[in-house]
């Protein structure tokens, strides 16, 4: 027992049991949650799926902002590929065209070479479209990734 030459009261006594019993109960919960297995699986495996699902979504959107890229890309090649080509047609089409007029006026033969010129011309056009068919494919190509870019939006909706 304390004396009173020690100097504490019965207050301060009960004070001190108060705080000892709060700290014990603190150590006794700590215990208890470490031996906790059930708990401490749940929230390692919520932790788990949360970061899963953050990366998930984080691949998604990477996903997204490449197929964007890739789209714009594959648009401006065959855009610029394409130009050439619509030149070439419209020099082709003047050409013909000229070469129609300067038939209507020309003599039986002169009217038929220039057909046949045309023809050529014309031949020559479409062989060089089939053998350089990267425009079409470009645009084609374009067209695809467009069309499932679209269709997974509606989708994700």
């Amino acid at each position: 027992m304390s004396t009173p030459a020690e100097g504490s009261d019965p207050e301060q006594t009960r004070r001190n049991i108060q705080q000892t019993r709060a700290e014990l109960g603190e150590t006794v919960a700590a215990l208890t949650a470490k031996t906790d297995v059930k708990t401490r699986a749940r929230t390692k495996a919520t932790t788990a799926v949360g970061g899963l699902r953050q990366r998930v979504t984080q691949a998604g959107q990477s996903a997204k902002t490449t197929a964007r890229q890739l789209a714009q890309t594959m648009s401006q090649k065959a855009s610029q590929r394409a130009k050439p080509v619509a030149q070439k047609a419209q020099q082709a089409t003047t050409a013909i065209h000229d070469s129609a007029r300067a038939g209507a006026q020309a003599t039986g033969k002169a009217e038929s070479a220039l057909i046949t010129s045309a023809r050529a011309a014309i031949t020559k056009i479409g062989s060089s479209v089939r053998t350089k068919p990267v425009p079409v494919l470009a645009v084609a190509g374009t067209a695809a990734t467009l069309v499932v870019i679209a269709s997974r939006r509606r989708w994700s909706r």
